[in-house]
């Protein structure tokens, strides 16, 4: 009895050591747990912390790469990067531009196939990291001058995108700039250029042929006073003196358009002015077979001029109705006063009944080198214009297709 009294005893121990043993691992664990929930809760907080840093960088690469293409876009050269099989992988506006390619997006076959031939040719004509070159590109009915330098990226570059890393090793970045406007003002300053040596160059002949011009001028008109000339000889030296006053005339042109300076002017009488200048032209008229009138409507009224001047714009304007009216026309110049608020002034018409000029002519006949038939340098009305504007006048054309053309000249009265 005591015996299992004992026992009893034991075995109660044994369950109080374990039941205390088990209170205590209980008590431990419950301890852990706690650590291990402040651990998950810090876990997660800082978890949270870092996604939400992550978000942030990726917004901020996100507007860090709009605001790339922005610049990009902005930029006023071309940037073209192509992969290492030619194709585009990136373009900006400009080099949209440069390309022609459409805003639209439009990437039919034709389009494509226009792109890459562009990009061929470009491609032809620039060495990689070489220096820039100058390329004319033809097409769409106009032609586009690019200067292009070329890049390859280097190993290692890469592009992020979607998360991905794209790598750039081996693409070829190409930076244009329009040099089409420098190219032409280039070409305009050349030809300007040539244009100046040009006119130098005439204006040095005209002064060398002027002299022996006047010699031949005067000799004729001794020769055509001659009581000794038959009727026919006559006619050949009234032939060779409106021959030699026309490349006077021109010889004069090309002397008084590229003078510089102001004209002398003085009182002279306008009429009187007039009346020898029709003398002056009759030859070449009567040559032409046209009838010339004068007629005088103003008397000994005066005007500020240069009589060699003002003679000459007459004489353009004659030669110029001459070259315009069939033989058996006529040409009538007149001049009269017209009372006006501020001044009188003298009108001088010169007038023809020849073919008369085109609309879309009219507005150009004044400019230097400009003629409807190709049969004279242009300058005889550039000269006009110059030399009545020298005066203090004006000049104006009225004019009717097969009806005939009249230049009308004011001047103020002095």
């Amino acid at each position: 009895m005591n015996q299992m009294n004992v026992v009893t005893r034991e075995t109660e121990f044994t369950l109080a050591d374990a039941f205390a043993s088990f209170t205590s691992a209980a008590s431990q664990l419950e301890t852990s747990y706690r650590e291990l929930q402040k651990e998950v809760n810090r876990l997660r907080q800082e978890l949270e912390m870092r996604n939400l840093a992550l978000a942030e960088s990726l917004t901020e690469n996100q507007s860090m790469r709009v605001a790339l293409r922005r610049i990009l876009d902005a930029l006023p050269c071309g940037v073209i990067v192509l992969d290492d099989k030619g194709d585009i992988s990136f373009l900006n506006r400009k080099g949209e531009e440069h390309l022609n390619i459409s805003k639209s997006g439009a990437r039919g076959a034709t389009a494509i196939s226009e792109t890459r031939s562009r990009l061929a040719e470009i491609q032809s004509e620039v060495t990689p990291n070489g220096a820039e070159r100058e390329i004319q590109l033809n097409g769409s009915g106009a032609t586009r001058w690019l200067a292009v330098r070329s890049s390859t990226m280097p190993a290692g570059s890469f592009v992020r995108t979607a998360g991905n890393r794209t790598p750039l090793a081996g693409h070829n970045v190409l930076i244009s700039r329009d040099i089409t406007t420098q190219k032409e003002l280039q070409s305009k300053h050349e030809a300007d250029q040539h244009f100046v040596a040009l006119a130098e160059m005439s204006a040095v002949l005209a002064h060398e042929i002027r002299n022996p011009l006047g010699s031949m001028e005067l000799l004729t008109g001794l020769l055509f006073g001659s009581e000794e000339l038959t009727g026919e000889q006559r006619s050949w030296v009234e032939g060779l003196r409106a021959g030699v006053r026309s490349l006077s005339a021109t010889v004069n042109n090309v002397l008084r358009y590229h003078s510089l300076g102001v004209s002398n002017l003085a009182p002279v009488q306008l009429s009187q002015v007039l009346r020898d200048s029709v003398q002056f032209v009759q030859p070449l008229a009567k040559q032409a077979g046209i009838t010339l009138h004068f007629i005088d409507e103003l008397g000994e009224q005066q005007i500020a001029a240069n009589t060699g001047e003002l003679q000459q714009v007459v004489f353009n304007l004659a030669l110029n109705a001459f070259r315009h009216t069939h033989k058996g026309g006529a040409v009538k110049l007149t001049v009269r006063r017209d009372l006006r608020p501020n001044g009188d002034v003298a009108v001088v018409e010169v007038s023809d009944s020849g073919c008369g000029i085109r609309d879309e002519d009219v507005s150009r006949i004044f400019d230097a080198g400009f003629s409807t038939t190709g049969h004279s340098p242009g300058l005889g009305l550039a000269v006009c214009q110059k030399l009545v504007h020298q005066h203090g006048g004006t000049i104006a054309v009225e004019s009717r297709v097969g009806v005939g053309s009249t230049f009308r000249m004011e001047f103020p009265l002095v």
